[in-house]
């Protein structure tokens, strides 16, 4: 009966609980709570974990079990971020998370049909996303705390790269609602983590960029938590 209610409903749901959470953000943020507000980046991974554990139930997929895990304990370890083991564990957690998406896109993808229109774009985007991806660690390269982080930040960077690349090539290829809602989801992540960067290490704009940040992230939620209700009734049906 629940797992019914939850299939006919969880938009509407959805939306209480993602404007619930953006206006909780800006609230705690305002009144200068940091430990709250980073800490609500983990809570709002974890209430969307068992959001869709009761939908799911049995059913729910191990590689989005896995990103919500991973993103929500990376966000968690953030609260204790200006200490360089902790910045680090979060970096590797965050990179983790990566992975997860992967786990999902690669297996989809059929290399045979890359085209060379493709392969084009890709190595575009591995040269121009790289080197600003590169330009934006190297200016916040004196505030990092260590060469693990630094490490996993250059990782987490690529690897988010080569997810936006896969997400087009998947979405072009299949051209469905689904296919467009992983896009669409990479590229909330992605714009989510660099404002969140950019905030942090107050390179400009970063009031701003901290309420954008967390509006993209809970909109990458929001649409992750869509994407698996759709993806589960497209396999079960």
């Amino acid at each position: 009966m629940s797992e019914k209610l939850f299939f006919k409903n969880y938009k509407i749901g959805l939306g209480f609980l993602a404007v619930f959470f953006v206006l909780l953000s800006v609230i705690v943020h305002l009144l200068h709570n940091y430990f709250l507000f980073r800490l609500l980046r983990g809570i709002i991974c974890y209430t969307a974990l068992v959001y869709l554990f009761i939908a799911h139930g049995k059913h729910i997929q191990k590689w989005l079990v896995g990103f919500l895990f991973f993103y929500g304990a990376s966000s968690i370890t953030t609260i204790w971020y200006e200490n360089g083991t902790m910045a680090s564990i979060s970096m590797i957690l965050n990179f983790l998370a990566f992975l997860m998406l992967l786990w999902y896109i690669i297996p989809k993808i059929n290399l045979k049909n890359l085209t060379k229109k493709f392969t084009l774009l890709f190595v575009l985007m591995m040269l121009v996303n790289g080197y600003l991806f590169i330009q934006l660690i190297e200016l916040m390269k004196d505030m990092i705390l260590n060469y693990t982080q630094y490490l996993f930040m250059i990782l987490s960077a690529f690897c988010g790269i080569l997810l936006a690349f896969l997400a087009l090539f998947y979405n072009h290829y299949f051209n469905s609602k689904l296919s467009m809602s992983f896009m669409l989801l990479v590229f909330l992540i992605i714009f989510a983590e660099i404002f969140r960067g950019i905030a942090y290490y107050d390179l400009g704009y970063s009031i701003a960029f901290v309420y954008v940040a967390r509006i993209l992230f809970v909109g990458s939620l929001y649409t992750l938590v869509h994407f698996s209700f759709f993806d589960l009734k497209t396999k079960r049906f």
